[in-house]
């Protein structure tokens, strides 16, 4: 790569500030070769008019189009540095009002005016907004004096909603932490201490950042790290750690902007272009850069020096630019961009006044939900009832629902009304297992909507963390096992309630139940005939064979104990023949696979074999010796499996949690139910 490609890479990375409303040279000099800054943030527009504002906009357009950008700038505002009432009645409420309507919940308030600022900011040429976050408390505040505050997940909420608005009007939106205004001083970053005796603050405050990021927020600001890494020094490790919570903790793909430094102790210690580097090394797509002519250059110069030294990797540069050229096209091109519009003449019906009142009374009359541990003898029947009303697809009978939900590893919690049932959570920890599960969440249809389900959640989730070393929560279950995910066949609202809630999907193929209904059950006859010509025999497991059994089984899956134990549990109840062996032609064992009828081992363990009617046996854990896999074996032990359940008066077989892709479809067996795993990572 010459070095004019790569500074222009690296000039769409770098966002530098505007003070005033005139396009002075300064920043017209960034903006064209060598430096090929890729965008602006609007700064002191004190007093500024719309019709200057929009000159300034289209003069910096103009600028980066004559100097050969392939693209748009970027151009944003910050609320605490955008227009004031001088800029005249129809552009300032707007701005102002948004962060009341917000922490008001009223929602269609919160559209009305996120789409009315967003038309207006597409009317001054603007296309990023950099929104701040509510103060977020871990429980609504009950006392007077204390602010805007609201629940993480009220806050959340709101946000979707306001982005929603700003999206319709074709307006980027760049999440930052309200709390970022303030200097980051090193004495002021929670010790661990502090840190281990807040997480349930601590994680409440990802709670917006969780749903933002299930709402493809188009960018994240860094420069007020709100997860720092308490252990390492400033500036960039705690930057990193932010960064590297937004990615791999919270799955977030889309751009992560730094902001140059604001404290003294930061500045004291490291220099702006130190701290442009530093910001790149921590992961950011983006850095703005101070608004001193000499430093940011200085910055470009450093930053270009690092990258051709290989400080910055250019794959990383490749990443970030192509986030930043998805996002430019899909927002913004010189068409729309170069076009003069007057601002609108739009008004919010809520005056400022009624706003604040209503702010202070939602604040200070949070609704109250509580809950409480379930109690079976109590609360069973009526659940068993609401299960079957909400649920009529995993009607599971009363006696295996209320089997399951009493094993000792569960813990599950409940709201009542008066004297009736209208919330429950079943949670429950497999200590072999790397996560902690939120099995099921049921609310009344007549109280859906109004906060339950978020606060049984949050409950479980506080619940877990308390309880379980894990550091995950998934929706979903192990043992015993009710959904592997978040079946596909409920209601997409339902689906969409636990990715709003900050649990994110997992990548790769869906988990799936299957079935097959033997009366009518066709044998893929080529299946055998390969098994066959390779000389393999398959018979029911023999009490002989247990040896080589359990020690070829532990060598292969010996780190999981619930398959090891499966085996194990058959062995010492004396029911060999509930498995199936594959045997090579020197006599050693190849393949292995459960083919259980009801009531035995694992079969106990599932909620949904009994759906398929009282003569269900099951087949699972198959394994193939890797010395004889891609051969068919594995396809060839289930259907031996499978007629052999059906010489035993079986009529169905239920086969659970499967995510290899049309394998079991091969040996004509159908699907079931099919789930998408979601998953949510603990940061503190």
């Amino acid at each position: 790569m010459d070095d004019d490609e790569l500074q222009r890479q690296l000039g769409q990375l770098l966002l530098v500030n505007v003070d005033g409303s005139a396009a002075h040279d300064d920043i017209k000099r960034l903006i064209r070769a060598p430096f090929y800054i890729g965008g602006v943030v609007l700064s002191r527009l004190d007093g500024a008019t719309a019709e200057q504002i929009i000159s300034l906009v289209n003069d910096l357009q103009h600028t980066a189009r004559d100097a050969g950008h392939a693209q748009p700038l970027f151009i944003g505002i910050r609320k605490d540095s955008s227009l004031d009432s001088s800029s005249g009645p129809s552009i300032a409420p707007q701005l102002d009002w948004l962060a009341a309507l917000r922490a008001a919940s009223t929602s269609e308030d919160v559209l009305r005016a996120a789409t009315t600022t967003g038309e207006i900011l597409r009317a001054l040429g603007v296309n990023m907004h950099f929104i701040d976050i509510c103060i977020v408390n871990s429980k609504p505040s009950k006392r007077p004096g204390t602010g805007l505050e609201l629940s993480g997940d009220d806050v959340g909420r709101l946000f979707a909603i306001t982005l929603r608005g700003f999206r319709s009007q074709g307006i980027m939106t760049c999440l930052r932490d309200s709390r970022g205004r303030n200097a980051v001083r090193s004495s002021e970053l929670p010790s661990p201490a502090a840190i281990s005796e807040n997480k349930e603050l601590l994680e409440s405050q990802l709670i917006p950042y969780r749903r933002a990021i299930a709402k493809d927020v188009e960018a994240i600001l860094t420069h007020d790290p709100a997860v720092p890494d308490v252990d390492s020094a400033l500036p960039a490790a705690p930057e990193k750690h932010a960064v590297r919570v937004l990615r791999d903790n919270l799955q977030y793909k889309g751009l992560v902007i730094s902001g140059y430094p604001r404290s003294n102790a930061i500045g004291s210690s490291f220099n702006v272009a130190e701290r442009s580097i530093s910001s790149f090394r921590a992961g950011n797509d983006c850095t703005i850069l101070s608004n001193n002519l000499e430093e940011q250059v200085n910055s470009f110069q450093q930053v270009l020096s690092a990258s051709k030294g290989g400080e910055i990797p250019l794959s990383q540069i490749s990443e970030s630019l192509e986030r930043v050229k998805k996002l430019k096209d899909t927002f913004i091109s010189w068409e729309s961009t170069l076009k003069m519009r007057p601002v609108p003449d739009l008004k919010v019906v809520c005056a400022p006044n009624n706003m604040s009142a209503v702010t202070a009374r939602r604040i200070l009359e949070p609704p109250l939900i509580p809950i409480e541990p379930f109690e079976p003898c109590k609360d069973m029947a009526e659940l068993i009832s609401l299960w079957h009303s909400l649920l009529p697809q995993y009607a599971v009978p009363g006696t295996r629902l209320s089997d399951l939900l009493t094993r000792s590893n569960g813990a599950h919690f409940r709201v009542r009304l008066g004297q009736q049932l209208i919330g429950f959570v079943a949670t429950f920890v497999n200590e072999d297992r790397p996560t902690s599960y939120i099995s099921a969440l049921l609310v009344h249809p007549a109280h859906q909507s109004r906060g339950v389900g978020t606060a049984l959640i949050r409950y479980a989730q506080k619940h877990l963390r308390s309880t379980s070393k894990a550091r995950t929560v998934t929706i979903g279950s192990s043992f015993p096992r009710f959904w592997p995910g978040v079946p596909l066949d409920i209601p997409a609202a339902s689906q969409s309630f636990f990715i709003n809630r900050g649990f994110c999907t997992a990548p790769g193929p869906t988990a799936r139940d299957y079935c097959v209904k033997l009366a009518t059950y066709q044998v893929p006859a080529a299946i055998l005939e390969r098994a066959a010509t390779a000389g393999v025999r398959f018979m029911p497991w023999r009490e002989d064979q247990y040896g080589e059994c359990m020690a070829r089984q532990k060598e292969l899956f010996g780190s999981d104990e619930v398959w090891i134990g499966a085996y194990e549990r058959l062995a010492h109840a004396r029911q060999h023949h509930q498995a199936m062996v594959a045997v090579d032609s020197a006599d050693n064992q190849v393949a292995w696979a459960l083919m259980m009828e009801p009531g035995i081992g694992l079969s106990n363990d599932l909620a949904f074999p009994p759906l398929l009617g009282e003569r269900t046996g099951q087949i699972g854990c198959v394994g193939v010796h890797p010395d004889a896999r891609n051969k068919g074996l594995g396809l060839a032990l289930v259907v031996h499996a499978a007629l052999d359940l059906r010489r035993r008066g079986m009529e169905h077989i239920f086969i659970d949690w499967v995510t290899l892709v049309n394998w079991y479809e091969r040996a004509g067996f159908e699907v079931w139910r099919e789930y998408r795993t979601m998953a949510l990572d603990h940061v503190f």
